[in-house]
């Protein structure tokens, strides 16, 4: 039995789709109810279970997983860590496991996890595995590149690949080569806003990964999603790492960007081969 893990977003509605059409046996975990919990229910039509459950209450979600003879977990969509500074009512594996951690950021609390999980000889399943089909080659998919923002682009992919060094984030918007804001605890969108406005449009919008990203959690992921809120004129550029981000919807991504006048771009880094 795999168990989908589900926080927000649509990601984990792709990965629903990408099981059922292997004829997987699995059911879902949703996090966040509010966000996606009926989608997920569209989603699997019956086909698989879907149950909600506290995402701060691991001991809780551990049990349940043995109960359902799990076997398999894919971690799939968004879980902000923001949530954690709320008061929230932690059960004792979760104190345990943040107790453990001389630093909290994402990536220190989800390898924790996952160590957690395999030490209960419960298997965690890398996301690209599941969800192969949205990786996108690299290229520009819509819209057109000067050499002026092909330099913004370099200059903020080679600056977010930095910062994921240093487990701040993995956001950074550049215009005409000055870097307008790099992304923290707040997020990628409220990064991107901040540049916006820093910037006064046309910013160039830059998504790198954890320089040892683990495949088996919060790979980086764009989407329709990510464009919404954004208004023609307000971003130039969106580029990523084309072998580290997933495209969830990609015709409706694009369909999307070109409405708003952004040019889409999936990037290779020659740099990391050298």
């Amino acid at each position: 039995m795999i168990a989908v893990v589900a926080g927000t977003g649509t990601l984990p509605i792709e990965a629903c789709k990408s099981l059922l059409n292997r004829g997987s046996q699995f059911f879902v975990l949703c996090l966040f109810p509010e966000d996606n919990l009926k989608a997920l229910q569209e989603t699997v039509q019956g086909q698989a279970e879907v149950v909600f459950h506290d995402f701060f209450k691991a001991g809780q979600v551990l049990n349940l997983l043995k109960t359902k003879q799990t076997k398999q977990v894919l971690f799939i969509g968004k879980v902000d860590k923001s949530h954690l500074l709320k008061n929230l009512k932690l059960d004792w594996l979760a104190i345990k496991i943040l107790a453990s951690l001389l630093y909290k950021s994402d990536a220190a609390i989800m390898e924790r996890l996952v160590q957690e999980l395999e030490n209960n000889g419960i298997e965690v399943l890398h996301q690209s595995v599941v969800l192969y089909s949205l990786f996108v080659p690299a290229g520009v998919l819509t819209g057109k590149l000067t050499d002026a923002l092909q330099k913004d682009i370099e200059l903020g992919i080679s600056t977010a690949i930095k910062i994921s060094a240093l487990d701040i984030g993995q956001t950074v918007v550049v215009k005409n080569q000055m870097i307008l804001a790099i992304e923290a605890i707040e997020g990628t969108d409220q990064c991107i806003q901040r540049g916006i406005e820093l910037g006064h449009g046309d910013v160039v919008v830059c998504k790198a990964a954890w320089q040892n990203q683990n495949k088996k959690f919060d790979l980086p992921t764009l989407g329709p999603k990510s464009l919404s809120g954004i208004l023609p004129g307000q971003i130039k550029v969106l580029a990523w790492l084309c072998d580290k981000t997933m495209i969830a919807q990609k015709k409706e991504f694009i369909k999307l960007a070109q409405e708003l006048g952004i040019t889409l771009v999936s990037y290779k880094n020659n740099s990391e081969s050298k």
